[in-house]
């Protein structure tokens, strides 16, 4: 399975064609979330990295309303694949290990 970015081929991860002229999505640059669910950085937790944001941020993920993560297809298959491992519960304890280490 491929990271959100891959996916959703938005252009904004570092590098991607859009990144420079709209900004990067934080999204990539999450790197406590790297390994999360099998992804790179936060590329399979960019539902769970929106929910941390503002409403100003969160409008940098995607580039959506807010509402839209809830409605994306990726997170439906992420939710399919992982059941309960794709929680913000096990999100935030792994960023959480994660900056222990």
């Amino acid at each position: 399975m491929k990271n959100c970015w891959e996916e959703n081929q938005c252009g904004r991860e570092p590098g991607g064609k859009w990144a420079e002229k709209r900004g990067p999505c934080p999204v990539p640059l999450f790197t406590l979330a790297d390994g999360f669910l099998g992804g790179e950085n936060g590329g399979r937790a960019c539902l769970f990295i929106a929910n941390q944001l503002s409403a100003g941020e969160r409008k940098q993920v995607c580039s959506q309303s807010a509402d839209a993560c809830e409605k994306c297809a990726f997170q439906k298959k992420l939710k399919k694949k992982y059941k309960r491992s794709f929680s913000e519960p096990l999100f935030v304890k792994f960023i959480q290990n994660a900056s222990s280490r």
